[in-house]
Parts: structure tokens; sequence; C-alpha cells
């Protein structure tokens, strides 16, 4: 029994003796540099690079430019069309005349053909006057697509920007929350070596201070990020921002604008959103095609015309010449193609139906946002406000409870506690103050107003 109590004891000291080892004092770490990027660049200057540089934008005007190729290529259906031919051929003959079936002629000649010939449509039964509306549609689709694409351009380095301004913010706190605990670190080693305090109080602002370099270094992580983002938004080579053009630090209050109503801005943006704009466009194209495609019904009528020589030489023991220049009306109709017509007909229905459907998901996504952003806004700035008056509160309090405590009324315990209040308040304020000037801006590229802002 004393064996088994002996042994007991050893590996209760052992189970004891472990956790310490992680206790022992490692190497202090580098000095850390806390400097807080600044820059220049406004939000409306990097919309403004973003909007004259992306690769996006240069996409979707040679989208625009793609259409307007296929409606010349349609508006070219307008005009008459010639072509020339000439061919070159030696030719066997063989002639058996019914009338003598006892007599076969048989020569070797050659035969060149030159001419040329014009064709004109003049009817369709308005199928090329439907193209041709159609590809004019799809022009200006293409035109409101370009404006979606700036929109959500727009949206993205706005989104962005602050991102990084908010980083900007939360560096600085942690900055400052370094800065105060090294301040009180210095004086309590002070303390430490008269010995008015134990080693623990000094050691506790030099974790609390390297915890904030932590919070910093993390900060400045997503600040390297979002920048990174940022300059490919903004198409900058290597997409690298510069130093000089980092965002310009977050110092505005709240705007004392009115939030605008929900009927107010549904209004806006179905006037102006592109992609309302870009959806009706499209519908308009396809019910243009069917249009086309029913025309296909009726006969096709063309004016044609012109100039043909044919000579043929060793025939017999003479050579033939044909000059031959016509003009003339030609009609076309097709009576059956299997079902064809029918089916394209089918097939453009249901897809103006399926559009039809986007349009009004659209719509539907549109009046949600507008809500959301809304509320979003309403929310943030009352946030803004509140949270901008408990900050100065938090503060007093962190400046009281300091002051008691370097004259010794006031517990190690609290001031942690008032300092852990004040960065949590800085933190708060500084991100419902920025969230509401994202919650903004997303609120008019919802409405489609970011546009005419930047503009």
């Amino acid at each position: 029994m004393s064996d088994f109590n002996g042994s007991t004891v050893l590996f209760l000291l052992f189970l004891l003796l472990i956790p310490l080892q992680g206790y022992s004092w490692a190497e202090e770490p580098a000095s850390l540099s806390m400097d807080i990027p600044t820059g220049t660049l406004t939000l409306r200057e990097a919309q403004r690079i973003a909007l004259a540089a992306s690769p996006g934008i240069e996409e979707a005007l040679a989208r625009i430019q793609a259409s307007q190729a296929v409606l010349d290529q349609a508006r070219s259906s307008l005009q008459p069309t010639a072509n020339f031919y000439a061919g070159y051929r030696n030719q066997d003959s063989i002639v058996q005349p019914d009338w003598a079936p006892e007599v076969q002629v048989r020569d070797n000649l050659n035969v060149t053909n030159v001419g040329i010939q014009a064709n004109w449509l003049i009817f369709d039964g308005f199928s090329r006057r439907a193209r041709i509306l159609a590809a004019q549609y799809t022009v200006e689709a293409s035109q409101h697509i370009l404006g979606e694409t700036r929109r959500l351009l727009a949206e993205a380095v706005a989104t962005a920007f602050y991102q990084a301004q908010l980083a900007v913010e939360s560096m600085l706190i942690a900055q400052q929350n370094h800065l105060f605990n090294r301040a009180l670190e210095k004086e309590a080693d002070i303390r430490w070596q008269a010995g008015s305090i134990p080693e623990a109080e000094k050691l506790n602002f030099s974790v609390r201070a390297l915890e904030a370099g932590t919070d910093f270094i993390k900060e400045e992580q997503v600040f390297k990020i979002v920048t990174t983002v940022l300059a490919e938004l903004m198409a900058l080579p290597e997409a690298k921002l510069p130093e000089e053009m980092y965002p310009l630090r977050n110092e505005e209050g709240v705007p004392a604008r009115p939030l605008p109503s929900y009927a107010e801005e549904f209004s806006y943006a179905l006037q102006n959103r592109p992609d309302l704009k870009a959806s009706a466009s499209s519908i308009a194209a396809l019910e243009e095609n069917k249009k086309a495609q029913k025309g296909t019904y009726s006969p096709k009528v063309f004016v044609n015309g012109g100039f043909d020589y044919t000579k043929m030489t060793d025939v017999g023991v003479i050579d033939q010449e044909e000059h031959d220049t016509f003009a003339g009306v030609t009609l076309s109709w097709d009576l059956y193609k299997g079902g064809e017509r029918s089916a394209k007909i089918r097939e453009v229905d249901k897809t103006i139906q399926a559009t039809r459907q986007q349009q009004r998901q659209l719509l539907l996504t549109i009046q949600s946002s507008i809500r959301q952003s809304i509320a979003t806004a309403s929310a943030t700035r009352t946030m803004s406000d509140r949270r901008k008056l408990s900050l100065a509160l938090t503060g007093r309090i962190r400046d009281h409870v300091e002051k008691a405590y370097r004259a010794g009324a006031a517990t190690l315990t609290r001031l942690n506690e008032a300092q852990t209040d004040l960065v949590r308040a800085s933190g708060a304020e500084a991100a419902s103050r920025i969230n509401y000037l994202l919650a903004l801006e997303q609120l008019d590229a919802v409405s489609g107003r970011i546009l005419a802002g930047i503009e």
C-alpha cells in the first residue's frame, strides 16, 4: 500500500511539472513597426480609375462593337448583292439522238464561262426588317450591360475601399492600445524594481502590449489583402497599390442626409438600373426574332439581272460563242420544311417566357435589396450615433480608472477591464461609422444612383 502511495505521489509531481515547462521564458520578439498606412486616394478617384482602366469595361465595349457589327450585317440585306463567276472545263460529249439510234456523235470540247449577276431581295414577309430591329435591340442590350458592368465595378471598389479604411482604423486602435500598455509597463517596471508591486502585475502590461501588437499584425494583413483586391479592381500594374495611392483615412462624420424612402428608390431603379434596361432590350430583340421566324412562311421575291458569256472551242471544226444579258423577277416559296419553322417559333416563344421570368426575379431581387439596404443604413446610422457617445463615455471612464490605478485606488483588474472596454468601443465606433458609409454606397448601387455620383 505504501508503494502505491509513493508511486502516486511521484506521478502527480510529474504531471505538475509538465505545464511548468510551457511557462519558461521565450525569446523577446523583434521590435514591431506599427506605422499606420496613409495615402490620399479618395473613393471617387478609385472608382473613376477603375471605370477607365478595368478589362471588364473593355470587354463590355468590345461586345457592343461586336453587336454593332451584327446590326451592320442585318442592314446589308437591304442592299442588292452582286457576284462574279468564271469557269473553264474540258467536256467529253456523247450525243445519241432518239430519232436516229444508230447514230452516235462523240466530241471533246473546251468550255469557258464568265459572267456577273446581281440579286435584290425586295420582299421576304418582313423577316428582314424584324432581323434588323432585333439586332438594334441587341446593341441596346449590350450598351446596358456595359452600364451594369460599371455599376457592379463601382460597388466592388467601394466595398474594398471601405474595408481598407476599416483595417486602418483597427490598426490605429491596436497601435494606441500597444502604446498605452507599453507606457504602463515602464511605470510598472519601476514600481516592481522598488518592490511596491509584484512581478505579475508588471508582466500583465507586457502580455497586453504583445497582444495589441498581434492585433496590429492581423489588421495589417487584412489591409494588404483588401488593397490588393482594390488594385486589381483598378487594373493597376501587378495588382499592387502604391503607398501614395493608399486610401485616405476615414475621419469624416456620419452624413446628415436623410435616408430616401423605398418608393423613391424603387422608382429610380425602374428607370435607371442598367440590368433592367438590358432585360427589356433582350425581350424586345426576342420578339423581333419571333416575327422574323414567322416571316419565313411568306414567299421571297427577288429582282435579278446579269451578263453571261460562254465560249466553246473544238466543237467539230468551228468555235461557238454565246453572249447573254438577262433581267427578271424570281419568286421563291418554301411550302414545307418538315416542321422546322414552327419548331424555331416555339423555341423563341419559350426563350421569351424564360427571359420574362428572369426579369420578374430581377425585380423581386431589386425590391428586396432596396428594403435591406435601407434597413441596414438606418440601423448602422443609429448604431453609429450611439457608439460614438459610448466611445466618449468609455474613454472618460478609462481615464478615471487609469488615474485611480496610478494613485493606488483602483486594481489592475479594473484597469484591464476599462482598457479592454475602450478598445472594443473604439473598434465598434469605427466599424459602425464606416459600415454606415458603405451601406449608403450599397443603397446607391442597388438603385443605380452610384454611377451618377461618380460622373
